[in-house]
């Protein structure tokens, strides 16, 4: 079963933490084995708390055996992960 999971168009510190417990009720839904999609395309203003947030979700959907995938990755958000050196665990 795969669950979609749609990223509003801004998230920054004022957001963050909402964005993340949005994602996380998300996530507590879904059996071991499911597959999460993130949908990134209409994220369009984003600092380092978007990376917070793909971070934050994919290690509470790792302690549920839940897959996540992202979907429409914005090349700012890539390029920021570059940066940050977390591309490896963000981007797959």
């Amino acid at each position: 079963m795969t669950t979609r999971f749609q990223l509003p168009v801004e998230i920054s510190h004022s957001n963050v933490e909402a964005v993340l417990a949005e994602g996380i009720a998300v996530i507590n839904t879904l059996q071991a084995e499911n597959r999460l999609t993130v949908d990134c395309q209409a994220l369009s203003i984003f600092d380092s708390s978007a990376l917070s947030v793909i971070l934050s979700m994919r290690r509470h959907a790792q302690t549920k055996r839940v897959d996540i995938e992202l979907q429409s990755i914005p090349e700012k958000l890539a390029s920021l992960a570059q940066v940050y050196g977390v591309a490896d665990v963000v981007l797959v």
